[in-house]
């Protein structure tokens, strides 16, 4: 193999070597936020198999169903006629003060009534503290897919946890309820922080492989543009993916 093209199948493996380093120092800086919520396909039951593992139920007009689920074999139904229902689950510890996104997906029909996806925070870990503000997004109409439904939050100063809430209020309707998220929002620097290690490695990698490879090609320049594409391209995809699986989506 010639020199350069030996150059340039080694800018792929420091593509996925800057896309590895990128991911690992922004879990280390705690720039990347998972989903909190414990159990939030709802997919592990109770002991007794009887429910969903830390989610409480008000009883009369919720089902852990086992016949519609977005993922997985097992969804929160509520299923009211003029009637209060709802499911709950305790997320903590969390930061007062920061942003929040919080959704869920939805399946069925909304014919009267308030259904609602609800936070509430409040001022120990436990969720059982003094409750400090509320939050709602309203679930209206007809779901005849699942849909994403939900939006952003702000903490309240001093939030220690969140509760969230799948709920009915005097509502009247058949609602399958799944895949429930509750995440800091991301920085907005995330990329360009990894566009500069990438860089980084880029610069450095020049010097390592001009030391190897200065004296075997006619135009010791040439090096350090051979490979860039495969480099940018190799890095921006893994980068991507191994984002992807971090943040646990």
């Amino acid at each position: 193999m010639k020199p350069l093209e030996t150059v340039y199948w080694l800018r792929f493996g420091l593509g996925i070597l800057a896309a590895l380093l990128c991911v690992g120092f922004l879990i280390i800086a705690g720039a990347i936020h998972t989903n909190v919520v414990p159990n939030s396909s709802v997919e592990i039951g109770n002991p007794a198999g009887t429910a969903p593992q830390d989610w409480i139920s008000s009883g009369n007009g919720t089902e852990w169903n086992a016949v519609n689920a977005r993922t997985g074999s097992r969804s929160l139904r509520i299923e009211v006629s003029n009637g209060n229902a709802e499911w709950n689950v305790t997320i903590g510890p969390i930061v007062g003060g920061n942003t929040y996104h919080i959704d869920g997906y939805f399946f069925g029909q909304v014919t009267g009534g308030q259904f609602l996806l609800n936070v509430s925070w409040f001022s120990d870990s436990g969720g059982e503290g003094v409750l400090l503000s509320q939050g709602n997004f309203s679930l209206t109409g007809n779901y005849s897919q699942w849909q994403v439904q939900g939006g952003d939050f702000t903490a309240p100063v001093g939030a220690k946890s969140c509760e969230i809430g799948f709920k009915a209020i005097q509502g009247s309707g058949d609602i399958y309820g799944d895949d429930f998220e509750v995440r800091q929002t991301e920085p907005n620097t995330s990329f360009f922080n990894s566009a500069s290690i990438a860089v980084l490695v880029y610069i450095s990698s020049y010097y390592v492989l001009k030391s190897k490879f200065a004296t075997k090609v006619a135009k010791p320049q040439k090096i350090l543009t051979a490979g860039i594409g495969i480099y940018l391209l190799t890095w921006i995809v893994f980068w991507a993916l191994l984002y992807t699986i971090a943040t646990g989506f």
